[in-house]
């Protein structure tokens, strides 16, 4: 069945989000669970029509996610007093267990259903009607992938959750601090997902299996202990951690937990510096031999500090170049800052005898972000220019010669049109296929907690001035 065949059918979900929910899933979905018998005067607060036989309803987790449609083959009035044994049969062993179980949970209802009412004598009675159903299982659903959201601010939601809606990912749930925010966030990126004012709650939902965690930096280290103390896939913003111990801890909880922490340098996924990669990695600009990369941007709004720049800025390129090169072996860092006002010059070498310079630089001159990658081989020249166009160099595999066409210039760049919108700037820079990867445990371009450490280090070089 379609997406758009089960978003027309009506949600079957059993109790609030929770444990209660998941184990009353698993056993309809293994077969020990065939039917449900409800208050009446429960589907009228929950504005939920009474089934029919032979509708179908999508049975839903504990993230509002459609998990298998089911049909009614039997729907009857009936009443704790009148319930018989081939309606309990069901759903319980005997008619006696059927009725304390049911008690119990009615009994909860109560306080909803006098306010509800607006009766406060309201009591619940033996005699009270209620619907008893039986269902079967018609298809179960593969699960497409999915991402909880704790946070919801400026970053995640300009950036972060468009990026994962393009990408085909399920929004199951959003935490912030309020919870009237998380339903408007959710309401804001068409998820039917669960609304959060905690994260802690979040991380308590079992159905929950990977996070995103996009909050304060100096917030994060702790929300992300926290998902892998619950067992959670995390995908977290940098920096992750505000030192290189700090981030040496989260990669070592990381381990002994067996738990993916992923961390959000999507320029990792940009289009333009994957097409580099694999050029490198092919050997098409021959022997690497250097490279200089400029980075400038207007960092005195949010950054007061060179290690503010570093950490909050510039770490994306630092993370690049690692993820170009590999590991550093030599850092020299000249600098000329003032205050927020930073400039900085860093000579680069490393393990694979690369060599190379950042130009990096938090004015009010660079109002408008700018970042040139140029990479030298012995056959070829790449330049990546503000991440959006490849230029590609190359030699002849002849001895050059101004005799014959022995030269060759391409430039590789996405198509821009009027239909493109802000969706391509997402592409462009890579934060759509930074949270496709990471919905689907794809860490071949990601940036794991133990890799972090790695980059940590080298900021910590660079701001050492060494």
């Amino acid at each position: 069945m379609t997406d758009s065949a089960t978003s027309a059918l009506l949600p079957l979900a059993f109790g609030e989000p929770g444990e209660f929910r998941e184990f009353t899933v698993g056993q309809v979905l293994s077969g020990r669970k065939t039917g449900s018998t409800n208050l009446r005067i429960a589907y009228r607060m929950s504005g939920t029509p009474i089934p029919v036989e032979g509708e179908r309803r999508v049975l839903v987790d504990s993230t509002n996610r459609p998990v298998a449609v089911i049909r009614y083959t039997r729907v009857e009035l009936t009443s704790s007093d009148d319930i018989t044994e081939d309606l309990i049969v069901h759903e319980a062993s005997s008619i006696a267990q059927w009725r304390a179980a049911h008690a119990d949970y009615w009994s909860s209802l109560v306080p909803a259903i006098r306010e509800f009412t607006g009766d406060d004598e309201w009591t619940l009675g033996t005699a009270e009607p209620a619907i008893a159903t039986a269902f079967e299982v018609v298809e179960r659903l593969e699960p497409s992938p999915s991402i909880a959201f704790i946070g919801a601010g400026f970053h995640a939601s300009r950036n972060l959750l468009p990026a994962a809606v393009i990408a085909g990912v399920r929004i199951d749930a959003i935490a912030t601090r309020d919870i009237d925010r998380s339903r408007a966030a959710l309401r804001r990126f068409g998820s039917d997902g669960v609304p959060y004012g905690d994260a802690e709650e979040l991380l308590e939902n079992p159905a929950v299996g990977r996070v995103a965690v996009v909050a304060q930096p100096a917030d994060q280290p702790e929300l992300v202990h926290a998902a892998i103390a619950h067992g959670a896939a995390v995908f977290v913003d940098k920096p992750l951690g505000t030192s290189v111990d700090e981030a040496r801890s989260i990669a070592a909880a990381a381990e002994r937990a067996g738990v993916e922490v992923v961390v959000g340098f999507m320029k990792r996924h940009a289009p333009s510096y994957r097409r580099l990669r694999a050029l490198i990695g092919d050997g098409a600009l021959g022997d690497v031999r250097s490279f200089q990369l400029t980075f400038g941007c207007d960092s005195t709004a949010f950054c007061r500090t060179e290690a503010d720049f570093v950490h909050l800025a510039a770490i994306h390129v630092i993370d690049l170049v690692r993820h170009l090169f590999g590991e550093v072996v030599d850092v020299t860092t000249h600098s000329n800052s003032t205050g927020p006002e930073v400039a900085l010059a860093v000579a680069l070498r490393f393990e694979s005898g690369v060599v190379g310079s950042l130009d990096l630089v938090g004015l009010p001159s660079y109002s408008s972000e700018t970042e040139v990658l140029r990479v030298v081989g012995t056959r070829g020249i790449a330049t990546v220019r503000d991440v959006g166009e490849l230029t590609l160099h190359r030699t002849g595999t002849a001895a050059p010669s101004w005799t014959d066409l022995t030269e060759t210039t391409s430039v590789h760049r996405t198509v821009e049109s009027a239909m493109s919108g802000v969706e391509r700037d997402l592409f462009v820079r890579g934060f759509v296929d930074q949270m496709r990867a990471f919905a689907a445990g794809d860490l071949t371009h990601a940036s794991t907690a133990a890799d972090n450490v790695h980059t940590m280090e080298l900021c910590a070089r660079i701001i050492g001035h060494e």
